[in-house]
């Protein structure tokens, strides 16, 4: 089952780096381990900041957004 996730840039910083989901049912990207914490789909997408993978297999890639 091929899984798309993100992080923050900005988060790296930090002991702990939240990871989001995309959750294709409401359109959002839930973090993992707080999921009232989300983002909308589009706007990780368009975000320059948000870094976005392909997990399948576990094996992640990252993917280039135009």
């Amino acid at each position: 089952m091929k899984k798309i996730r993100a992080i923050y840039i900005g988060d790296v910083r930090f002991e702990e780096c939240p990871v989001f989901e995309l959750d294709e049912e409401i359109g959002y990207f839930v973090m993992l381990k707080d999921k009232d914490f989300r983002y909308e789909k589009d706007c990780v997408y368009e975000d320059d900041d948000f870094l976005i993978f392909t997990i399948e297999n576990d094996r992640a890639t990252m993917l280039k957004i135009d």
